[in-house]
């Protein structure tokens, strides 16, 4: 369902207020959903409230109050399906519980239902996912509620806000980090003149200019499945990610992974450098799915030129 910017902005006001949710015992803060059936009370509150606050979206008028019911999931749950037992967007209950990817629960796990739709975002990120979010919705000029949830997080909630393209692919498994803590874009993907002979050919990847020694990270969890040095690329690596997909890593001055070895997204993997067929320090970086290459801009937020 497609929530239209200007109807949550307009009461964006009067979300600005602060909701602390803690606990003061061993008993949950939260009502307890028991069963996903309007027999359940806490499961009918929530849905009328949901649907209340779907019509306010729309109308641009005063949505009800948010507040937070719990489930106990059980091994045969995930998350898209009670997403949709429960009519509320899937990246809501990933965003809220922390979850970032669309995986199934343990037997047992808590899940924190909300009474309405949209995005929270952690004020200190609990994964790369809540970097991509925060990264666009602070720019963007609505007003979200604060709070926070037990367990120490401190969220801002952000009404009726749905993940864009490079937060979807990432949450769905298909996104990537940016490789560098800072670089500029000097090549984009696609046919170019090659800056060594001048001549028009197809640039599978992009160039990052970077300082001679700049880590380089891992664009996201995988296995070294390739590192060594190539006429053209230099001292390189391969890393190959669950999916089929593979990244990678070019003109590095240096390797601090081995092959065969497992790293996780952000790990890092080596330092910029200048080997290979190069005019100057760079990260030559690929994003390739079954031996073809995909252009990085499609897949990581953030990159400039």
């Amino acid at each position: 369902m497609t929530m239209a910017k200007p109807a949550f902005r307009s009461f964006a006001a009067f979300f600005c207020l602060v909701v602390v949710l803690s606990i003061h015992s061993q008993e949950s803060a939260y009502p307890r959903i028991k069963r996903l059936a309007p027999a359940d009370i806490v499961f009918r509150q929530i849905q009328d409230a949901v649907a209340q606050g779907y019509r306010a979206l729309h109308a641009g008028t005063q949505a009800p109050d948010l507040f937070l019911g719990e489930w106990i999931a059980s091994g045969s749950d995930d998350l898209l399906s009670l997403a949709a037992r429960l009519s509320i967007p899937y990246e809501t209950l990933a965003t809220l519980n922390g979850i970032s990817n669309p995986r199934s629960f343990n037997d047992g796990e808590r899940v924190l239902i909300p009474s309405m739709a949209g995005i929270f975002v952690a004020e200190q990120a609990r994964n790369d996912l809540d970097l991509l979010l925060a990264a666009r919705l602070d720019t963007e000029d609505v007003s979200p509620v604060l709070m926070a949830i037990d367990g120490g997080h401190r969220l801002r909630f952000y009404p009726g806000s749905r993940m864009q393209g490079v937060e979807r692919s990432f949450f769905l498994n298909v996104g990537f980090r940016i490789p560098l803590p800072a670089g500029v874009l000097t090549s984009s993907y696609g046919m170019r003149h090659s800056p060594i002979d001048g001549v028009h050919r197809m640039h599978n990847g992009i160039d990052l200019a970077a300082p001679d020694g700049t880590l380089v990270f891992a664009a996201r969890g995988g296995q070294v499945v390739a590192s060594g040095e190539d006429v053209v690329l230099g001292l390189y690596l391969i890393i190959e990610h669950e999916g089929g997909w593979r990244t990678v890593y070019g003109h590095l001055s240096s390797v601090s992974v081995m092959l065969n070895q497992k790293v996780l997204s952000g790990t890092m993997i080596g330092k910029v450098g200048s080997t290979g067929l190069s005019t100057g320090p760079h990260l030559h970086f690929e994003i390739r799915m079954g031996g073809s290459s995909r252009d990085p801009s499609n897949y990581i937020h953030g990159l400039s030129q």
